[in-house]
């Protein structure tokens, strides 16, 4: 490539004349890959910025709030500086020329930018002249900027107070683009990306007066910032701003240089998967191909395992444009769970790599049960698992390319009015967000395997809430397998009314105590099984949301099928010396109580006792009890009833 030397450089910007400061308009965006708005306004402004190229030129500030943004974690220091420099709140928000003088700049939603602002602002002459050129050196992995400040008019320019003329020097990207959405707002493709500011994002102290004809130059040479998408997208931004007013007197630009003798490798496909739920063997295969013009002789291909220490081979061949090339892997055993695998392929031809943007597969997600059965009685109540994650020992499956929306909740997303704990006795759950996810989206939780074969009569129990959004048909497929999921069982299928707990609500369906019901399924057919794996699965319509909670695997007392004999509450819950179960019987019965801890061992059983049809209160002393979750059965006459229990002293 045919490069000016930085003393050339210097030579022409130092000795360029200028009649009057021309004026480049500065936009300043503080936007986010996870933020709704900036993904609806960016579009707009974006093409407002691309018809201005000779007026007006950007720099995106991506902030940490108010979700994950990978551009962010790149350099978080430079944008939380420039975030504090002008109070920024919220995004999107933009300002230009750092301040909102009326009638020459303007600050605030991108949206609201115009091509009567930038024309106003561009017509406004300015006090200084400003010029930058950069080039990156021959192995890509330096940057060296030269920027000139210059007063070319007849006048002296004075700061509006002590050290408050600053230079920024800006390296920035001019255009990523992600393979898929790196947050949750939809974005793909940023452009103008803030990467680095030179020194820092406090800037460079200028000089406070500017005699007429008066100039300086400044000169950087770094290193290149490592995590660089696209070696030919790296363009540099310099303005003086007066930290007295924020006005920014003057910016400069220069364009991306034309980078030749890179190679440009990227990943193709990852292919890996085992012989279902119960083979932990992998055999991974990476494909990658040559994305670029330079032939590729050597590269090192690579995959890693939960974001582990990747494992690589060094590839040799001869890789022409367009070409792929295929890397196997020996045999290796993923551990219990969801394991994330991601493909990698670095260094083509030895040196660094055009693009890296495509260096990186999409992750292929593989479940594997443990080899050993948990034992029965088993209970998943919710309370131990992450918000935001699913609980622990269950793995998660979804056939949607976008974020599975099947996740622990409890209060802090609706606060403290709701109870999104089964019955309001504990305080959190699994949601099914149809609410947030396209039709047909299928989500899927599984068990690992249970020993059911200890149980006299098994049975399931679980929990649940649900009401449509205008009457869609949102559902719920629980299945049973004894054979590690090469064939399933449906146990449960509901939807629509069926599965509706509530009538229908238009805004997000957060349940009320009273909107819990408790589903109660035989597992007798399972009986002899040491190796039951349940799955409880989840088809959206685009209706609202589900919640699931107390999953309970037990015996059946007497081996006979429950009745909706009674209402059952308990009070307080938490309790901390008695707990009160308010039991209203429909018809006279033998009334007998059962406390069991998560383990499923009985701990505390009250004898039988007769009792009329009408209201009664079961007095439960658990002064003595650990603090945790418990469960009351409670048997009239073979029906059997469940509730929770906390205790907490």
């Amino acid at each position: 490539m045919k490069k000016l030397t930085l003393a050339v450089a210097l030579m022409l910007i130092g000795g360029t004349a200028y009649a009057q400061a021309t004026r480049l308009v500065l936009f300043e965006e503080f936007t986010q890959a996870s933020c709704g708005p900036c993904a609806s306004q960016n579009p707009a402004f974006n093409t407002l910025l691309s018809g201005n190229t000779s007026k007006a030129i950007s720099i995106k500030y991506q902030t940490s709030w108010p979700g994950v943004d990978p551009m962010n974690a790149a350099n978080p220091t430079d944008v939380a500086t420039r975030v504090s420099y002008y109070a920024v709140s919220g995004v999107p928000w933009t300002a230009m020329d750092g301040v909102a003088a009326t009638g020459s700049s303007y600050s605030g939603s991108p949206s609201n930018a115009t091509q009567t602002a930038i024309d106003a602002r561009y017509a406004v002459s300015s006090p200084l002249a400003v010029s930058v050129y950069h080039q990156l050196n021959a192995s890509y992995d330096s940057i060296q900027i030269v920027v000139s400040v210059s007063n070319p008019g007849t006048s002296s320019v004075t700061s509006g107070s002590a050290n408050s003329f600053k230079l920024h020097t800006v390296i920035v990207e001019e255009e990523i683009n992600y393979p898929t959405a790196p947050g949750s707002n939809g974005e793909t493709d940023f452009y103008s990306v803030m990467r680095k500011m030179l020194p820092d994002a406090g800037g460079t102290t200028l000089s406070d007066t500017w005699a007429a004809g008066a100039s300086s130059t400044f000169t950087f040479n770094v290193a290149l910032p490592s995590y660089i998408a696209n070696l030919g997208e790296v363009a540099v931004v310099a303005f003086v701003q007066d930290n007295s007013s924020k006005d920014v007197k003057n910016a400069a630009y220069s364009a991306p240089q034309a980078v030749s003798g890179l190679a440009d490798a990227g990943i193709n496909a990852l292919n890996a998967s085992t012989n279902g739920l119960c083979d932990a063997n992998v055999t991974p295969s990476v494909v990658f191909e040559n994305a670029g013009s330079v032939a590729i002789t050597s590269a090192t291909v690579g995959y890693s395992i939960n974001g582990g220490t990747p494992v690589t081979q060094n590839w040799t061949g001869n890789l022409a444009s367009g070409q792929t090339a295929t890397v196997t892997f020996p045999q290796t055993t993923l551990p219990g769970g969801t394991s994330s695998l991601v493909a990698t392929v670095s260094s083509p031809n030895g040196s660094g790599d055009y693009n890296g943007m495509n260096n990186s597969s999409a992750p292929v997600n593989i479940a594997v049960l443990s080899s050993t059965p948990q034992a029965s009685p088993k209970t998943e109540d919710m309370e131990g698992a992450t918000i935001g994650t699913i609980p622990s020992d269950m793995i998660m499956q979804f056939n949607t390319a976008t974020a599975p929306r099947l996740y622990v909740v409890d209060k802090s997303v609706a606060g403290t009015s709701y109870e999104l704990g089964g019955w309001g006795q504990s305080a959190k759950s699994l949601r099914y967000d149809y609410y947030a996810i396209a039709a047909g989206a299928v989500m899927s939780v599984t068990t690992q395997k249970i020993n059911v074969s200890t149980l006299t009569a098994p049975k399931l129990y679980f929990q649940h809430a649900y009401c449509s959004y205008a009457g869609e048909a949102d559902g719920l497929k629980v299945y049973a397998s004894t054979d590690c999921g090469v064939t399933w069982t449906n146990i449960f299928d509901k939807s629509g009314t069926s599965l509706a707990t509530s009538g229908n609500q238009t805004a997000r369906f957060y349940p009320q105590a009273s909107q819990w019901v408790t589903n109660q399924i035989s597992l007798a057919q399972f009986a002899t099984s040491n190796e039951l794996v349940l799955k409880f699965e989840g088809t959206s319509a685009y209706g609202n949301s589900m919640y699931l909670d107390n999953i309970w695997v037990a015996n059946n007392a007497l081996g006979v099928d429950e009745q909706a004999a009674a209402s059952l509450v308990a009070y307080p819950n938490p309790a901390s010396d008695v707990a009160t179960l308010d039991l209203n019987l429909t018809n006279e019965a033998n009334v007998s109580v059962s406390l069991y801890n998560v383990a499923g061992q009985q701990i505390m059983n009250l004898p039988a006792e007769r009792m009329a049809a009408g209201q009664h209160s079961l007095e439960i002393p658990v002064a003595s009890l650990p603090n945790g979750l418990y469960t009351a059965q409670v048997n009239m006459d073979g029906a059997i009833q469940t509730v929770r229990i906390s205790v907490a002293h």
